[in-house]
């Protein structure tokens, strides 16, 4: 008589392979999950947007007051890139969220370079005061959202933390 074979046999590679193949299927399956369209408008899009123009502001006042603090224009450089960053991530986010592409950076920039010429370039103490606002407010825009818009909030306001107290101190 002979044995019965199991019609499928599972070796340890095979067993890793198959381990590997659902941790992949769960992860694409959050993935789609999470991206999907998700409108929003009111208050949270107000708030994004708001975050948007900070970063934008911000990032043009780092630039700008490089040419009056010479010993800190390497730092101001790095601050005014990682606000442009933040920018980036916040005109995607809103634009996915929304469904519609923003063109927001040419008409913040047209505005902060205009005003730009208007005034004085801003002095260091400036530029640190308006990155402890941006990260207050950026904090506490965190506290009212949740998943991937939470975490971005809450990153922007531990970089400007960072930024005012310890880069530029």
């Amino acid at each position: 008589m002979p044995t019965p074979t199991a019609p499928l046999s599972l070796n340890r590679r095979g067993l890793f392979r198959l381990a590997g193949a659902a941790v992949l299927t769960a992860a694409t399956a959050s993935t789609v999950t999470a991206c999907g369209a998700e409108e929003i408008s009111g208050p949270a899009l107000d708030s994004l947007t708001a975050q948007l123009r900070s970063a934008r502001s911000d990032a043009a006042a780092a630039s700008s007051a490089a040419a009056v603090a010479p010993d800190y224009a390497g730092a101001l450089g790095v601050v005014a890139a990682q606000r442009t960053e933040h920018a980036d991530a916040l005109e995607t986010e809103i634009a996915r969220a929304t469904g519609a592409t923003t063109d927001t950076s040419s008409a913040t920039a047209t505005t902060t370079t205009s005003a730009a010429q208007s005034a004085p370039p801003p002095d260091l103490v400036t530029v640190r005061d308006a990155l402890t606002a941006s990260a207050r407010s950026a904090a506490t825009a965190a506290r009212d959202e949740s998943g991937y818009r939470a975490g971005l909030l809450g990153s922007i306001s531990a970089s400007c933390t960072v930024f005012a107290q310890v880069v530029l101190a």
